[in-house]
């Protein structure tokens, strides 16, 4: 017998009450009819998916215990068929649009409107495609999750692996990105190469030590600029 969306088991991450208690109520009152459960918290959420494995993940982005961002890497390593919806009080329309190129996700900006969080949720878990061509499973790019580190204004390292086994780290001190590494590289030319990286496996070390500030530019301008350097290595 074909899956339903009421068989599809949804986990809410949310450490807002009246927010968590509104989504819950609201998707279980669907028309889907969408079995629910919750957490208040990311430790506590690591423990549900481990155990449960849902189907989708909707996520704030700044929780106690581990971050959504943390949340949606754990799940990307070893349950890389989760859908994923991240939440901010920080978003905007152009991030939600990018966050189509962005992987394992979509993104709303906070407060949710329950109508778009329905018509998002039906969207992801009504494709038939297959994961890895279905637009929301697909590699996460460097670029983007960056940009969602700054956005939400973390303090973390973020240690990066490509496919062909380079690791380097992009450090981030309240959404800035003051330092980064890549082989022999340091400073802005290895914060540019690692951001024109589509897809890289990626570890979060939270509150660690900061080194001294090497990048003055902008996060935005070094995408940019990242991006120029490789339409040149294109066009040869």
């Amino acid at each position: 017998m074909p899956s339903t969306l009421a068989d599809k088991l949804i986990l809410i991450v949310e450490d807002e009450e009246c927010l968590l208690r509104g989504m819950q109520v609201w998707l279980r009152d669907s028309a889907a009819g969408y079995a629910v459960m919750n957490a208040a918290d990311g430790t506590r959420a690591l423990e549900l998916i481990e155990r449960y494995k849902p189907d989708l993940v909707i996520s704030d982005v700044r929780l106690p215990g581990a971050s959504g961002l943390e949340i949606l890497l754990a799940c990307r390593r070893k349950f890389p068929s989760v859908r994923f919806i991240l939440t901010s009080a920080y978003g905007t329309k152009e991030l939600e649009e990018e966050s189509l190129k962005y992987g394992a996700l979509r993104f709303l900006s906070k407060p949710v409107d329950m109508f778009q969080l329905e018509k998002t949720i039906l969207q992801v878990m009504s494709t038939d495609a297959p994961i890895d061509k279905s637009g929301f499973l697909d590699g996460i790019s460097v670029p983007g999750f960056a940009q969602l580190v700054s956005t939400e204004r973390q303090t973390m390292i973020l240690n990066l692996t490509s496919n062909d086994g380079r690791s380097g780290s992009l450090h981030f001190n309240q959404g800035e990105l003051v330092h980064a590494s890549l082989d022999k590289l340091s400073s802005e030319e290895a914060a540019i190469e690692l951001l024109g990286w589509e897809e890289a496996q990626m570890h979060i070390i939270r509150e660690p030590e900061q080194p001294s500030r090497t990048i003055k530019k902008s996060l935005t301008y070094l995408v940019m600029e990242s991006m120029r350097v490789k339409d040149e290595a294109r066009r040869g």
